[in-house]
C-alpha cells in the first residue's frame, strides 16, 4: 500500500506559476480548466443602491439576459457589479468565450473586448474603433501613437499634475456653498498643486499619478501591484517633510487639509473629478473626441448591419476616457422613428463604489431598461453555507495546479484531465479528505477546513462572504505552495497555519475539554491535532477520533490505546449581550444580570484559548484576585521568618499582570508582567482552570476538584515569591538587611555599645536594641564631633532597628510589635554585615529606610581618627607625669603626700584650685589605673607598623568605640592638675627659703617633688 505520510501531489513552483491572483487573464485553457459557478443575483436599483432580490442565477441565466433582452433605445448597459476580487472579470470573460457557442457563426455581430490587463489608453482606444475604417479615426489612432511613442510616464506623470492644476484654477465653484468653497479657483486647490514641493510630492513612484502615467502608456503586466484607480486620502500632500520651502498659499492649503478631514474628502473629489479632463489635456484630447470617435463607429457597423457587443473587464480601469465611453454606450440608436447607430449592448464589469458614482444618465439608461444589475457580492449564509459551491471552486484549482500550466495548454479546447485518475492513493484520499462534485480531490483540505478558512480569511464586515481572489491568494495559494515544505516534513499543519487562519466567530470553536484532554494525552503534537480537530473535524463535531488516513497524511500516531476520551460537550451559546442596567428593587433581576455577567466572563475565557481573542481586563483581573489572594492567603511568613504584613496588595503583591501575568490578556499600563513570578501560557488546561475559579468565586457548581487542588498547590508553590515580592517592596530582602545591620551595628559602635572582637551574640544584642536607653549614657568624654554624629544616628536608629525587626522576626498578628527574631539567620546577615566595619557607598542602592541612619557615616574615618588622636594625647600627658612600671596607688600616696607637706608649711594655692585638686584625689580613689595600660596597648595596636593596614584600621575602631568610663579622665586631670600645683608649690618654696622653718619644709617638698620626677623619667625611659 503507497505510503500517505507527508504526500504532496503537486509540485509548489507549477502551483504558485499556474494559479494566480494578479490582473492577468489567464489563457483558455485556464480559463476553462479552473472555471467553477460563480454566486450571482439580480440587484434591483433603488437610487444609487443596490438590494438583492430573487434567487441567485447563473452564467448561462446572464448571457441569455444580455443577448437577448431588446431595449428600446438599442443601447443596452447590463452592469457587474462587485467588489474586487468577487470574479466580475471572470463573468465577463465567462460570456466571451460562450458567445460563438450561442450564436453559432452569426456575422451581424460586432465583439469589442475591453480586457483588464489592457489599461493603456493607445490599446483601450484601438480596441473600440479597430475594425472600423474612417479618416476621422485614423487621425485619432496616429495621434494617440505618436503621443505614446514620444512620451516616457515620468513626463506625463509631470504633464498630468500640470493638466490638474489647469483645470481646477478655472472651476469657479459657482452653486457651491460652505467650507468646500474655498477649495476652488486660483487660489484654491490649483494653487497647492502648482507648488512645486507639493508636486514632487505628489510624483512619488507609490503614489496615484506616477502609476497613472504609467498604466495610460503601457498594460498592465504581472507583478503590477492593484491599488484603487483613483486619488485617495494617501495621495493629499498632507505630510510632506520641506512644507517650510513651500509657498505661503501652499503651506497653508496644507495646514487646512491636514486639520480638516471633511476639506480632504472635499479636495479628493474634486481631483477624481476632473482627472479624466486632465488626461485629455495631456494627450491633446478634446473633451468628447473618444465619443465621436465611437460615434462613428456605431454609424460604420450600422452601415455593414451589425450589432455592438461591448465586454468591458474592469470599467475602473478604463482610465482619461470613462464618460466619452459611457456617453458613446448609453447614446441611443433610434431617433426620430429612425435607426442612426449600430445597436450596442455592453457588459460591463464595475465595482460597486465605482457603480454608484456612474453619472445619472447612465444609471437612469440602466433602469429604464433592466431594471437591475447583477450583483456578485452575495454572502452565504448560516442556512447556505456555501460548502459544495467552496469545494467545486477550490477543487477545479486543486486539479489546475496538480496538472500544471504548460500541460493545460497542451490540452486547449478539451476538457482537462482529472489529475486524481492516475493517482494510487485515490480511493483512500477521496475517502478521508473528500472530493468536490466534479471529482477533483481536495487533498489536503476536506470540506470543513475549506469552508473554515474561507471563513477565517473574510472580511470582519462580511463574515459569510466570498471572494474567489481572496480565497485564491489566502487560502490555496499559500496552502499548495507556503506550506508545502512542512507538510511533507510531517509538520503540518503547524504554528504558521494557526496564525494565518484565526477561527472565525462564525463558526465553532474546539471545546476546552477536549483541548485540555489533548494537552494531557499527546505531548508531542498536541497543538497540530487540536488544529486538525478544529478545522478538518468541524471543531470535534463528530467526536475527537481522526480517520486514520488523515492521520497518516500529516504524520499523526494515533492516542495511546485504553485512552478515555472525554465526554462530548453541549455547543455553546453566545452570551447575550450586556444589559445597561437592572430595574430598580428587583432582586431576581439583578440575579440575572449578575449570572450573564458570569456567563459572558465564561465565554470570554472560553474563546481566549479557542479563537485566540484577549482575556479581556475585568475578567483578567478577577482570575488575577483570585490566584495572588490564594497565595497570600495561605503564606506563614516563617520562610524566611518576618512580621506578617496586613495588606500584601500595598506590599509588593497586587492583583495585577506584574504579578499574576496571563498570555493574551490586557495588561494596558502594566510594566513588569514579563517578570511576573506566576504566568500563565494560552493553553486548553489554564482555560478550564480559570472557569473553575470564577464558578468557584461567584459560588456556581461545576468546579472541578482538581482545578482547586491545583490552585492550592499554587499558593503553596509561590510563597517563596510572595515573600521575596513583599521584601523588595519592605527594602528588607538579605541585601538589604545586611546593609541595615551594618548601619545599626556602626551607630552602636559610636554609642561605645559594640566593636569588633565581640562576640556575634553581643553584637546582634547591640544591632536590635533600638538605643532608647542609649542617650545620656556615654561616662568617656568624645569630640563634639563625634557626639554629633552619634545623637544624628540615635534620632533615626528607633525607624532604623524597627525595620530590621520587621525582617527578621515575627509578631502576635500583623499590627504587634515583634516579640521574636529568627537569630539563625540574623547572625548569618550579621556575620556579613560585620565584615567590613567601615560605611562604604553600596553598588546597589541604599534602601530608604537607612538612608537617615546613615548620613553622619560620611566622615566615618575622620570620626574614628579623631577619637583615637584624642585617647593618644590623654595617654601622652599620662606617660609624662606617671610611668607604667608604677603603681597608680604609689603615685596617688606620693601626690597626697607632697600636697599634705605643702600645706603643713602654708605653700597652698588659691581656693579655687585647692578644691579642684581635693575633688580629683577624692575621685582618684574608685579609678581602675590598670585601664591607663589597656589602653597603651591598644594604642599600640594602632600604630604598629608591621601590622596589615585592614586589622590595623580594626584596632582603629575597637580603641576608638569602647566607653572606658570616667577613669582615664581622672587620671589624667589629676595628674596634670598636681603638677602644675606642685610646680607652683615649688615655686613658692624657693622664696621663702630665707626662713629656717619654711626652709626646712622646702627643701622637704623639694625632695619628694625630685622622687616624683624621677620615678616619671625613669618609667619614661622604659621600653
Amino acid at each position: 500500500m503507497p505510503d500517505f505520510r507527508g504526500k504532496v501531489c503537486w509540485d509548489p513552483a507549477t502551483a504558485a506559476n499556474t494559479i494566480s491572483v494578479e490582473a492577468i487573464s489567464p489563457s483558455a485553457a485556464m480559463f476553462r480548466a479552473t472555471h467553477a459557478p460563480l454566486r450571482i443575483q439580480r440587484a434591483r436599483l433603488d437610487g444609487r443602491q443596490l438590494v438583492l432580490e430573487g434567487q441567485p442565477v447563473d452564467e448561462r441565466t446572464v448571457l441569455h439576459d444580455f443577448l437577448n433582452y431588446e431595449s428600446n433605445s438599442g443601447a443596452l448597459l447590463m452592469p457587474i457589479v462587485g467588489e474586487s476580487g468577487s470574479g466580475k472579470s471572470h463573468l465577463v470573460r465567462w460570456v466571451r468565450e460562450h458567445l460563438e457557442l450561442v450564436d453559432n457563426g452569426r456575422r451581424d455581430r460586432e465583439i469589442i473586448y475591453l480586457e483588464k490587463h489592457r489599461t493603456s489608453l493607445k490599446a483601450v482606444v484601438q480596441s473600440l474603433i479597430a475594425k472600423a475604417d474612417s479618416d476621422e479615426l485614423k487621425q485619432l489612432k496616429a495621434e494617440i501613437d505618436k503621443f505614446t511613442a514620444d512620451i516616457d510616464a515620468s513626463v506625463l506623470a509631470r504633464r498630468l499634475i500640470h493638466s490638474l492644476n489647469e483645470t481646477l484654477v478655472v472651476e469657479t465653484g459657482r452653486g457651491v456653498s460652505g467650507p468646500a468653497r474655498q477649495l476652488f479657483g486660483p487660489h484654491g486647490l490649483g494653487a497647492l498643486l502648482d507648488d512645486p514641493h507639493v508636486s514632487e510630492f505628489m510624483l512619488q513612484p507609490e503614489k496615484f499619478v506616477p502609476q497613472l502615467a504609467t498604466y495610460l502608456l503601457r498594460d498592465r503586466t504581472k507583478g503590477d501591484k492593484d491599488r484603487p484607480p483613483k486619488f485617495t486620502a494617501d495621495d493629499l500632500p498632507l505630510d510632506i517633510t520641506d512644507v517650510s520651502k513651500a509657498s505661503a498659499l501652499a503651506k497653508k492649503w496644507v495646514q487646512v487639509l491636514s486639520a480638516k478631514a471633511e476639506l480632504q474628502e472635499i479636495a479628493i473629489d474634486l481631483l477624481n473629478e476632473h482627472l479624466e479632463t486632465a488626461i485629455n489635456r495631456s494627450f491633446n484630447l478634446g473633451m468628447g473626441r473618444l465619443l465621436e470617435a465611437m460615434t462613428l463607429v456605431r454609424e460604420e457597423y450600422h452601415r455593414q448591419g451589425k450589432e455592438i457587443v461591448l465586454l468591458i473587464e474592469d470599467f475602473a480601469l478604463i482610465q482619461g476616457v470613462q464618460k466619452d465611453l459611457l456617453d458613446a454606450v448609453v447614446e441611443a440608436a433610434h431617433r426620430e422613428g429612425a435607426t442612426r447607430l449600430a445597436p450596442i449592448r455592453t457588459l460591463m464589469a464595475v465595482t460597486t463604489g465605482y457603480f454608484r458614482d456612474l453619472p445619472e444618465t447612465a444609471l437612469t439608461r440602466v433602469q429604464a431598461n433592466l431594471g437591475y444589475a447583477y450583483d456578485l457580492d452575495v454572502p452565504f449564509s448560516e442556512e447556505d453555507t456555501g460548502e459544495e459551491a467552496i469545494a467545486a471552486f477550490v477543487g477545479r484549482y486543486l486539479n489546475a495546479a496538480r496538472i500544471g500550466k504548460d500541460q493545460l495548454e497542451q490540452v486547449g479546447s478539451a476538457e482537462p484531465p482529472n489529475a486524481c485518475d492516475t493517482c494510487p492513493l485515490q480511493p483512500r484520499c477521496h475517502d478521508a479528505f473528500g472530493a468536490s462534485a466534479d471529482g477533483y480531490g481536495l487533498y489536503p483540505f476536506n470540506r470543513s477546513a475549506l469552508t473554515r478558512m474561507v471563513h477565517s480569511t473574510a472580511s470582519k464586515d462580511e463574515p459569510w462572504g466570498f471572494v474567489p481572489r481572496t480565497v485564491l491568494g489566502s487560502v490555496v495559494r499559500p496552502i499548495l505552495i507556503e506550506h508545502a515544505g512542512s507538510l511533507r516534513r510531517g509538520e503540518f499543519p503547524d504554528a504558521a497555519f494557526s496564525e494565518s487562519f484565526p477561527t472565525a466567530d462564525i463558526d465553532t470553536t474546539l471545546d476546552t475539554a477536549v483541548r485540555s484532554f489533548i494537552d494531557t494525552n499527546d505531548r508531542v503534537a498536541g497543538p497540530r491535532r487540536q488544529l486538525i480537530l478544529e478545522f478538518w473535524g468541524d471543531a470535534a463535531a463528530q467526536g475527537i477520533e481522526i480517520d486514520p488516513t488523515v492521520l497518516e497524511a500529516f504524520a499523526l500516531n494515533p492516542l495511546a490505546a485504553g485512552v478515555q476520551a472525554p465526554p462530548q460537550q453541549p455547543q455553546r451559546e453566545a452570551a447575550p449581550s450586556p444589559q445597561r442596567s437592572a430595574t430598580p428593587g428587583t432582586a431576581k433581576t439583578e440575579a440575572k444580570t449578575y449570572r450573564l455577567s458570569v456567563q459572558r466572563s465564561l465565554q470570554n475565557i472560553e474563546e481566549w484559548v479557542t479563537r485566540g481573542d484577549d482575556l479581556k481586563q475585568d475578567h483578567a483581573r478577577a482570575i488575577r484576585t483570585v490566584i495572588a489572594t490564594a497565595v497570600a492567603e495561605r503564606y506563614r511568613w516563617n520562610a524566611p521568618l518576618m512580621q506578617a504584613q496586613s495588606n500584601v496588595k500595598e506590599k509588593g503583591w497586587p492583583n495585577n499582570g506584574t504579578v499574576v501575568s496571563i498570555e493574551g490578556s490586557a495588561v494596558a499600563g502594566i510594566t513588569g508582567a514579563d517578570s511576573a513570578p506566576i504566568q500563565f501560557k494560552r493553553s486548553a488546561t489554564n482555560s478550564r482552570f480559570f472557569q473553575s475559579l470564577i464558578r468557584a468565586q461567584n459560588g456556581l457548581d461545576q468546579v472541578r476538584g482538581e482545578d482547586i487542588r491545583r490552585l492550592a498547590t499554587l499558593a503553596e508553590r509561590h510563597a517563596g515569591a510572595l515573600a521575596s515580592r513583599v521584601q523588595c517592596n519592605l527594602e528588607i530582602t538579605d541585601d538589604d538587611l545586611v546593609l541595615g545591620l551594618r548601619a545599626s551595628v556602626l551607630g552602636a559602635v559610636l554609642a561605645g555599645r559594640c566593636w569588633p572582637g565581640m562576640s556575634i551574640e553581643e553584637l546582634l544584642a547591640a544591632a536590635v536594641d533600638d538605643g532608647e536607653a542609649w542617650k545620656g549614657t556615654g561616662v568617656m568624654s568624645r569630640p563634639d564631633r563625634w557626639t554629633a554624629a552619634l545623637n544624628q544616628h540615635l534620632s533615626a536608629r528607633s525607624a532604623l532597628v524597627k525595620r530590621i525587626r520587621t525582617g527578621i522576626g515575627i509578631s502576635q498578628g500583623s499590627r504587634g510589635a515583634v516579640g521574636m527574631i529568627d537569630a539563625a539567620r540574623a547572625i548569618l546577615l550579621l556575620e556579613e554585615a560585620t565584615a567590613t566595619w567601615a560605611w562604604e557607598t553600596p553598588t546597589g542602592s541604599v534602601p530608604e529606610w537607612v538612608k537617615p541612619a546613615v548620613k553622619p557615616f560620611a566622615s566615618w574615618s575622620t570620626l574614628i581618627d579623631g577619637q583615637v588622636t584624642v585617647l593618644k594625647d590623654w595617654l601622652s600627658d599620662i606617660r609624662m607625669r606617671q610611668p607604667r612600671s608604677t603603681p597608680g596607688n604609689h603615685t596617688l600616696a606620693s601626690i597626697r603626700t607632697a600636697v599634705d607637706r605643702a600645706r603643713e608649711v602654708s605653700l597652698s594655692l588659691p581656693a579655687q584650685r585647692a578644691r579642684e585638686l581635693d575633688a580629683l584625689l577624692e575621685q582618684a580613689v574608685a579609678v581602675e589605673w590598670s585601664t591607663i595600660s589597656a589602653l597603651e596597648d591598644d594604642l599600640a595596636r594602632c600604630f604598629d607598623d608591621d601590622r596589615p593596614e585592614a586589622s590595623r584600621l580594626i584596632a582603629c575602631i575597637r580603641t576608638a568605640a569602647q566607653d572606658r568610663g570616667a577613669s582615664i579622665e581622672v587620671i589624667r586631670n589629676l595628674l596634670c592638675v598636681a603638677d602644675e600645683w606642685l610646680d607652683e608649690a615649688l615655686k613658692g618654696a624657693e622664696m621663702r627659703a630665707s626662713s629656717s622653718a619654711a626652709k626646712s619644709a622646702a627643701e622637704g617638698v623639694q625632695e619628694l617633688i625630685a622622687e616624683w620626677h624621677s620615678l616619671a623619667v625613669e618609667g619614661a625611659d622604659q621600653p
